[in-house]
């Protein structure tokens, strides 16, 4: 299998409580819908990651949890489905491309040296603007991210994952992915 490296901007949040500090912010109705549908689409292109880094923001982690719902939920109906091995990331909270690059990268390496997984596909569920400075930089274009997108990006050829991650020209973009382009057009 190919290795991948996912990147996810949190599903829409709710701005009415203004009583709350910004890591505390729920998911709003929309972003509620948002994170299943995107779930779904992982699944339908054979894309769950086998590692999650969750920023520990409020929204984030819904995100998450919903996503998770929804491939347990598939699980029972297509075979080979596997839950992602969670890891929440208090530095994830609003962190700069750097900082997740330095996480996603010591993360796998320490997967690997224990074992624990192969590292095939790494999600890191994030922030702006940390995930969209990110996502250009590896793609060296301007990559803009609403909530709930995905950018897909492959180690370049022959490559097992970067020795170094922050060099572009040792990703392949794959693409972005955005809610309103898939499922529920009223997302």
């Amino acid at each position: 299998m190919t290795k991948q490296l996912l990147l996810m901007r949190h599903a829409k949040s709710d701005w009415n409580d203004a009583g709350l500090i910004d890591k505390e912010r729920p998911l709003n109705a929309r972003g509620r819908e948002t994170a299943p549908v995107m779930a779904q689409w992982l699944a339908e292109h054979k894309q769950i990651p086998d590692l999650v880094l969750c920023s520990a923001a409020i929204r984030t982690q819904q995100t998450l949890d919903l996503m998770v719902m929804k491939w347990t939920a598939l699980q029972s109906i297509t075979p080979g489905i596997r839950l992602p091995e969670i890891h929440l990331e208090d530095r994830l909270y609003l962190a700069s491309a750097s900082l997740i690059l330095s996480i996603a990268s010591h993360s796998i390496a320490s997967q690997i040296a224990s074992q624990r997984s192969k590292g095939e596909t790494l999600m890191i569920l994030g922030h702006n603007p940390g995930m969209e400075n990110l996502a250009s930089n590896l793609s060296e274009a301007e990559i803009a991210m609403p909530t709930g997108a995905i950018a897909c990006f492959a180690p370049g050829a022959g490559v097992d994952w970067p020795a170094d991650w922050s060099d572009a020209k040792q990703w392949k973009w794959r693409g972005l992915v955005k809610p309103r382009e898939i499922g529920n057009k009223n997302i």
